[in-house]
């Protein structure tokens, strides 16, 4: 078990090594989940675990628990286990306990998000407490990330988001806001619109082109940046999605682990992110990929500032 005192981790100097500052991230996103929720009552948030057993991402998420009276906050993983107290915390800038606005009266609506749209509202910047506490009162359900919120909530939320887009100098990351502000406006109109009598996480369960479409081990034919030899120049090109939200890839000299999801609703199929090697340097990025009515499999790699390429690929024999 992992005991911290908050204190020790705030105010950290510039030069303090990245392993210390991704735990001190990592406490304060607990605590914030912990006081934006009720106490007394454990719960699942839509944290994702930190861990990388056997270097691949762990699939849990951080359940929380916080006493009535001010006591350390105790959280675990739902998968691996991982689990840890937390103390000296009360009273700091992670603290999302003030009182609520008369916004807690209004009837709430369920968003329902995939990790890719909800992990960037957690990285938005000059937010006020309630959004804040909305944000990370999200939690996890075996659909998805679920952002409970009331319209006037949500409409506030898409202001700073939108704010944040505009300022973000980064492609990527300004991408990914873009995404969530998209997903959010959506689910603003449903909720305004007088037929809205079902909530978005009713909304996201309908049928739709399931993601185990993908999984299973695909043999890469085709890449718009190589041709075939260059592909398989150690061993036959592939790319792989397993049932548990893993997979491998590897084409050229290059290897990597992937962690996927399903995709958003404007498209079939999955996204992913992944990181590994290219002749020993490390390297990290990203994707997706559909499968066609005709069986194939066409998507797209990005690597982190550097190459992206299409893809095109056939499922192998099981």
């Amino acid at each position: 078990m992992f005991v911290a005192d908050l204190r020790h981790f705030l105010d950290m100097p510039d030069d303090v090594p990245g392993p210390a500052r991704k735990m001190a991230e990592h406490l304060g996103f607990v605590v914030r989940a912990a006081t934006a929720g009720e106490a007394g009552v454990p719960w699942v948030s839509a944290l994702s675990c930190r861990r990388r057993p056997g270097n691949r991402p762990c699939a849990g998420y951080i359940a929380v628990f916080r006493a009535d009276l001010p006591a350390p906050i105790e959280w675990r993983c739902t998968a691996c286990g991982d689990e840890g107290v937390i103390s000296g915390w009360e009273e700091s800038l992670h603290d999302l306990r003030q009182p609520r606005t008369s916004s807690d009266h209004e009837p709430r609506y369920e968003t329902l998000l995939t990790d890719d749209l909800a992990a960037p509202l957690r990285e938005l910047m000059y937010l006020d407490v309630e959004c804040e506490r909305l944000i990370f009162r999200m939690h996890h359900s075996t659909e998805g990330t679920v952002l409970a919120a009331s319209a006037d909530e949500l409409d506030e939320l898409l202001g700073f988001i939108a704010a944040n887009a505009n300022h973000e100098a980064n492609r990527h990351r300004r991408k990914r806001l873009d995404a969530s502000f998209d997903a959010l406006t959506e689910a603003l109109r449903a909720v305004e619109s007088p037929d809205a009598v079902a909530t978005m996480a009713d909304q996201a369960k309908q049928p739709h082109r399931d993601s185990a479409d993908v999984t299973g081990r695909w043999r890469i034919l085709e890449m718009d940046l190589w041709d075939q030899d260059a592909l398989d120049l150690v061993a036959p090109a592939f790319i792989e999605f397993s049932p548990d939200h893993t997979g491998e890839l590897g084409f050229i000299v290059v290897t990597g682990w992937i962690d996927w999801r399903r995709a958003g609703a404007d498209r079939h199929g999955v996204e992913f992110s992944w990181e590994g090697s290219d002749e020993g340097d490390q390297v990290s990025g990203r994707g997706w990929a559909e499968r066609h009515d005709d069986g194939v499999l066409r998507g797209h790699i990005y690597f982190h500032l550097g190459d992206d390429s299409s893809f095109r690929a056939e499922r192998t024999p099981s």
